[in-house]
């Protein structure tokens, strides 16, 4: 029997819970892989290509244009050329729908006129393109969902993995979606480009977007966030609107809380297991989110960790893994150790993008109330961890 197929996002569900606790400082309690329903519609369209025009190629075509002749006789006596050559010239541009020939008479076409007006040769070709659908408003996605970090699973992958839990399509398909994003003017945010003209949809298939929904809790009460790798340093905002109130969402969620709840210490002991660690070295810091505490030993600066003396990168400290759909937080009760987390974590967010020394500063407040430091992170302190690390002296 062939294995199930473990399909994963293009980016670790670490990233997003990063996101989650660092950018929104909102605490996850738990996540749910889960695969949304999309339409794959492809087309056939038409493009209208440029190049530089063929020197007779142009005169034929001026010579019906400004001149008005309307056979191949009068245009090779014009241009002082034979008929056949004209004729070949005459044929070429009829392909190219420029000119057509009514009762005997040439005459251009729109496409040949501009050619004219433009002194540009139009070529029209056949284009084919994909176009993503949602499965539950059959409404367009936005360009982003086009770019090489997404990742849409066809039916067969999606049916092999047993990864992500797949939502169902609750909205059929309609070919009158494609012919209202032909017709809005910001058409080419949603993958389709302003040149591409006579679309004819070819054929419709279903298929499957991976997501991470992390469910979260807050003082205002519990919610949640879903992320796709249409953008891994946000939530995905478009796809949140569109299953804010989705039952069939809601409904796979609490089936799938009703199954893990009786097997959750099992797995959880399983993953343990591996790493030679067992439940005795888990707390609970609420409700929600047990702790698993282990000694500075366990979080090397330096030297690559290794799964089987249970270690974890040291800027892993205070934040949150996913042993299954669970979520862990990482902790050691060394003060420094969690300085050093912190420091390493602020130095990334440095690096990852321009920052203020307000933002800086923020960030390295929000990181010092997580890891429960007793003396707060101060940017002079990230000035010295930068020099002792070898980065260097930072730009803030």
């Amino acid at each position: 029997m062939t294995a199930p197929t473990r399909y994963h996002i293009p980016y670790p569900v670490e990233r997003a819970l990063e996101n989650v606790v660092d950018r929104l400082g909102i605490r996850p309690v738990r996540v749910h892989p889960v695969a949304f329903p999309l339409y794959v519609a492809e087309l056939s369209a038409t493009v209208i290509t440029r190049e530089p025009f063929d020197l007779l190629d142009r005169y034929v075509g001026l010579a019906i244009a400004e001149c008005g002749f309307g056979s191949t006789a009068e245009i090779s006596a014009y241009l002082g050329v034979t008929e056949h050559i004209v004729g070949r010239v005459l044929q070429f541009l009829s392909k190219i729908g420029h000119v057509t020939a009514s009762d005997g008479a040439l005459a251009l076409t729109a496409l040949g006129l501009r050619a004219v007006r433009d002194d540009t040769r139009y070529i029209p070709k056949e284009d084919r393109l994909k176009l993503y659908f949602d499965g539950v408003r059959c409404a367009p996605l936005p360009s982003g969902y086009y770019s090489r970090s997404v990742k849409v699973m066809s039916p067969d992958e999606a049916l092999a993995q047993r990864r992500f839990t797949l939502l169902g399509h609750t909205a059929e398909f309609a070919a009158s979606a494609v012919e209202a994003l032909a017709r809005r003017r910001d058409r080419a945010d949603y993958n389709l480009p302003d040149e591409h003209e006579n679309l004819a949809l070819r054929a419709v298939d279903r298929a499957f977007l991976p997501c991470y929904l992390i469910r979260t809790r807050t003082s205002a009460g519990y919610g949640s966030l879903l992320y796709t790798a249409a953008d891994s340093s946000a939530s995905d905002a478009y796809l949140e609107g569109i299953t804010q109130d989705w039952p069939p969402l809601a409904e796979a969620i609490q089936a799938e809380d009703r199954a893990k709840a009786e097997r959750w210490r099992a797995e959880l002991s399983a993953w343990l297991d591996e790493r030679a660690l067992s439940m005795t070295q888990l707390t609970w810091t609420g409700h929600d989110v047990p702790r698993l505490t282990l000694p500075a030993s366990h979080f090397p600066l330096g030297d690559a960790p290794a799964k089987d003396r249970a270690e974890f990168p040291v800027r892993m400290v205070g934040s949150y893994i996913t042993p299954e759909t669970f979520v862990v937080q990482l902790w050691c009760r060394d003060e420094h150790t969690r300085r050093e987390a912190g420091l390493q974590r602020a130095l990334e967010y440095v690096d990852a993008a321009r920052r203020d020394t307000e933002d800086i500063t923020r960030f390295l407040a929000q990181l010092s109330t997580r890891l429960e430091l007793q003396t707060p992170l101060a940017v002079s302190d990230l000035h010295a961890f930068a020099r002792r690390t070898g980065r260097g002296t930072l730009a803030i």
